[in-house]
């Protein structure tokens, strides 16, 4: 893997992390609002509580007001009924125990409208709780949302981190990695699996030529010829600099070898009028990657070679 691929992947392996790391502020954010929820229903409940002390509260005092004035008025009926004066202890006794009554209602008073505002606060505090919850749960979802476009980012980065940044097809890394898929999933179904392995030629005269950018638009048509052939259930990456490589899974080797001539006689036929040769290797069940591509190279040198007596 060269210093691109390398950060390339880097870049992928932090933006999974960015999103994992969301996930869980997120996921923080939502225990904090449900704990906010809880506390304001508690709240609201200890509010109810003292609104229910502060109504007793001002009954018990109205009971006490009452109970003053009628102590008061049963002094004054004894007065007006009898045209004496009450005794002096029995009229002392009774004023003692209505103006005890009325401290009494006054303290009660004050009692229940401490509750009240005690009420007042705790009500406060739970609208300030919820509000407080429902900035979290925005925030939550903002982070999820966030996390989500990391990740996409993410998968976006990993793919073209996979991707040979010239053609447009994967790396040779990640081509070998699929290749051992293909390899298993054969071996596994025991149906057939079919190699190209393809080589561009005289691109190194024409890099000498015409330049490098020639050579460079030769090798995107080049891939893009083969993968447009092969359609996108067949594997194409590139190996090396004038390398690359076709596995096809349930076909034959007539069946490559057909797609091959096939992108072989487009390229020829294009504006960069290509050529490639092509070394064929049919999947054995012993098989791993290198001894599948090495079959296939050696089928590509002698290939190479026929050309060149033939060409003599």
């Amino acid at each position: 893997m060269n210093a691109e691929e390398q950060r390339r992947e880097r870049a992928a392996t932090l933006r999974d992390t960015d999103a994992t790391q969301r996930d869980q502020h997120a996921g923080g954010r939502d225990s904090a609002a449900e704990e906010r929820d809880l506390l304001a229903e508690e709240r609201d409940l200890l509010a109810d509580e003292r609104d229910r002390a502060a109504d007793e509260r001002d009954q018990v005092a109205e009971t006490r007001d009452r109970a003053a004035t009628a102590r008061e008025k049963a002094e004054t009926d004894r007065t007006v009924g009898t045209g004496e004066l009450p005794e002096p202890t029995q009229s002392q006794t009774d004023r003692q125990a209505a103006a005890t009554d009325r401290r009494h209602a006054r303290a009660d008073r004050r009692s229940g409208q401490a509750e009240r505002r005690k009420s007042q606060s705790d009500r406060s505090l739970s609208s300030t709780q919820r509000v407080s919850g429902i900035s979290d749960r925005v925030a939550s979802e903002s982070d999820r949302l966030t996390a989500s476009a990391d990740r996409g980012q993410s998968v976006t980065a990993q793919a073209t981190a996979a991707q040979d940044e010239l053609t447009g097809v994967l790396l040779r890394g990640p081509g070998l990695a699929s290749l051992n898929e293909l390899i298993e999933a054969a071996r596994d179904s025991e149906e057939p699996l079919t190699l190209g392995f393809v080589d561009v030629d005289h691109l190194k005269t024409v890099n000498d030529s015409l330049g490098h950018s020639a050579g460079d638009r030769l090798l995107r048509q080049v891939a893009e010829t083969l993968s447009a052939t092969l359609g996108t259930n067949y594997l194409v990456f590139r190996y090396g600099g004038d390398e690359f490589v076709c596995a096809v899974p349930r076909s034959s080797l007539t069946d490559l070898r057909a797609l091959l001539e096939q992108a072989s006689e487009q390229l020829r036929m294009g504006s960069e009028r290509g050529s490639i040769s092509v070394g064929f290797a049919e999947f054995a069940v012993a098989d791993t990657a290198e001894t599948l591509m090495d079959r296939a190279d050696s089928a590509l040198y002698e290939q190479r070679r026929s050309k060149r007596w033939s060409d003599s």
